[in-house]
């Protein structure tokens, strides 16, 4: 396996924010555990719209000042840092703290890699840094896990143990960052006037506009289903795993010449994993197996929306301007959706949104290789990055 030199740059950010994010596995069911699926709704969109706006101002802000990735980094490190001390029992501060940092550090991310990467490139870089993402992840779940089992699932512990680690991205993450120019927004209105930018928004809408949804259902069925949040840890755990190992096996296999095929293997699982998300309102043991397959199959599933969604930003436009617009759209997608799943099934019990949710997620992934076939085949933007010197 070549490694780039960019790749090797960006992996000890990756991993802890990797690291970071797997407060997520836990994140909605500690919400719904204490106050229900309304509240994990609330928190969802509180904290999608927390980080699409914290992009946007961020990238805006460096219209007055020079701003390097690595600052953005580190800022996105520092607020779970600080908040996730007096996060317990407070959905909203936990939502900040969690939307900050996917805000910050994804902005960072995406202006490195758009910066650095070719298309050629994409499929390696993806496959590997998901495969480290993944194996972080485990890590995180495992210890949180842990925690739970040992405090007889107290959740302080688990705060604390991520807001350590977010101290040490703080430390470490914005070091040996590969260079780039200071992020700053320039003509971001331009961008969303272009029909390369409009045809791109029914896959941003299925790709990311749903995730929201996806919380809400698997908080509800982790708590439906399990005995108590650290049963969901060790469970989450046994999954991740699985995925990880499913990742390694291939991790050699993908390149641009087949993107659809993976797509579409991928898109298999993600539907069978829907169904049995569904199945598990009427038998709670399927949702053990709807965790597995998930995790079997969701790194490959990324790795194609890693692609499809860079590849979706090769137009016409400033770096900035490109990653603001599609971040700005995202969260309002991700808070309209969730908000019209919510008020659509607010006549349901828990099981029954369960079933429809899991059915909306489904034939979303349908929808979405089928759109993303499509755009990969027939859409050539200007692709403005140059590669990262190996």
């Amino acid at each position: 396996m070549v490694v780039s030199n960019f790749e090797r740059r960006m992996r000890p950010f990756v991993a802890l924010q990797a690291a970071v994010a797997s407060l997520g596995a836990f994140a909605g069911v500690f919400v719904y555990a204490g106050h229900g699926a309304a509240a994990v709704a609330r928190y969802a969109a509180l904290m999608y719209g927390t980080a699409g706006l914290s992009l946007v101002l961020a990238f805006a802000a460096g219209m007055r000042m020079p701003l390097k990735a690595a600052r953005l980094a580190q800022a996105g490190f520092a607020l779970p840092a600080a908040l996730l001390w007096w996060a317990d029992g407070r959905p909203d501060l936990l939502a900040l703290a969690i939307g900050g940092f996917l805000g910050f550090t994804w902005g960072a991310r995406h202006w490195l890699e758009l910066q650095a990467l070719g298309n050629a490139e994409r499929d390696g870089y993806a496959t590997h840094v998901i495969a480290l993402a993944v194996g972080v992840t485990l890590a995180g779940t495992l210890a949180g896990s842990g925690l739970l089992a040992a405090s007889g699932d107290a959740r302080r512990p688990v705060y604390a143990l991520f807001a350590l680690v977010s101290g040490a991205g703080v430390l470490l993450a914005g070091r040996h960052l590969p260079e780039a120019p200071p992020i700053r927004l320039e003509r971001p209105l331009a961008v969303l006037r272009q029909a390369a930018y409009r045809d791109s928004l029914p896959l941003f809408l299925l790709e990311s506009g749903l995730i929201g949804i996806t919380m809400v259902l698997t908080a509800s069925g982790a708590m439906q289903s399990l005995e108590s949040a650290s049963d969901y840890g060790w469970a989450a755990s046994a999954a991740t795993l699985a995925g990880a190992l499913a990742l390694r096996a291939m991790r050699s296999r993908r390149h641009s010449g087949n993107r659809v095929g993976w797509m579409r293997i991928a898109c298999c699982g993600i539907v069978a994993a829907a169904a049995l998300l569904g199945a598990s309102a009427a038998w709670p043991r399927l949702f053990i197996a709807y965790l597995l397959l998930q995790a079997v199959v969701s790194p490959f599933w990324a790795a194609s929306e890693h692609v499809l969604n860079q590849r979706a930003l090769d137009i016409h436009g400033a770096v900035g301007d490109r990653i603001a617009a599609r971040e700005g759209t995202l969260a309002v997608f991700r808070l309209g959706t969730l908000a019209l799943f919510w008020w659509a099934t607010q006549a349901l019990d828990d099981h029954q949104r369960l079933i429809a949710g899991a059915c909306i997620i489904g034939t979303a992934a349908v929808l979405e290789f089928q759109l993303g076939r499509h755009w990969l085949a027939h859409h050539h933007g200007a692709a403005p990055g140059h590669p990262y010197p190996r």
